[in-house]
């Protein structure tokens, strides 16, 4: 652990922090930054209601609910050209 000046310490007890949190505090290196996978959901924005998948997705306080198919794979098909439909729309030209 770093150690830490009488100063340093003081003014760690003055905000509330002990001596030895404030040490392992003092060793941790400046910018630490944890690296992890952003991971993306195949089935998002999909819901499944006895056999048929909807689309289901709120966009600008209006909730979307729209009936696909019962087919997974074709239901995802035709989230995705639904959604690509959508977002043209809700982009500015």
């Amino acid at each position: 652990m770093a150690s830490l000046t009488r100063e340093e310490i003081a003014w760690a007890a003055s905000v509330g922090i002990p001596a030895r949190r404030a040490e392992w505090l003092a060793a941790c290196p400046k910018f630490t930054r944890w690296d992890y996978e952003k991971r993306t959901v195949a089935d998002r924005n999909l819901w499944k209601n006895g056999n048929v998948w909807f689309l289901r997705m709120k966009r600008r306080g209006v909730q979307i609910v729209e009936r696909l198919s019962t087919d997974l794979d074709e239901a995802r098909k035709l989230r995705d050209a639904r959604i690509a439909q959508i977002n043209s729309y809700t982009i500015p030209q």
